[in-house]
């Protein structure tokens, strides 16, 4: 292979990684917004450590990770949910970004509404088992939440 060609290559796969990552950031920050600017009350905060990547506390006991898999390229979004000290984990699903902007191809990532709705029907069932352990007076093992 000569030299022009691997430099096609490598500004080919240079630009679909900005892209990725382009989109993996404006999905962030679209969550975010919404939300934070969500009138009805989530119980949900914003957690501002960037090494963590995406997170939100919940119920400030558990904490709800959201973070592109390891893969180069990954396009899978992994949804994690861990003991507040992090010593313990389960995972809540994934989702496909798309090049397109798309998540699990047909939730814009600029619509501040569809994201947060997407993400609500991904964390539903913990505020289920979380309410149905609080009524019942149970403990609430992070395992019976997967």
């Amino acid at each position: 292979m000569i030299l022009s060609d691997l430099s096609k290559k490598a500004d080919f796969i240079a630009a679909r990684h900005r892209l990725l990552q382009t989109h993996w950031h404006q999905y962030g920050n679209t969550l975010v917004q919404a939300i934070t600017l969500s009138r009805p009350r989530l119980h949900l905060t914003v957690n501002c450590d960037p090494a963590q990547g995406l997170s939100f506390w919940l119920f400030d006991h558990f904490q709800i990770h959201i973070n592109p898999a390891e893969a180069f390229n990954s396009h899978t979004l992994c949804y994690r949910l861990e003991n507040r000290d992090g010593s313990e984990g389960v995972s809540l699903g994934d989702a496909h970004l798309g090049d397109d902007g798309l998540l699990d191809s047909a939730v814009n990532i600029h619509d501040r509404d569809a994201v947060l709705e997407h993400f609500l029907l991904k964390i539903s069932p913990l505020y289920d088992k979380i309410s149905r352990a609080v009524e019942h007076g149970e403990d609430l093992p992070l395992g019976s939440l997967a």
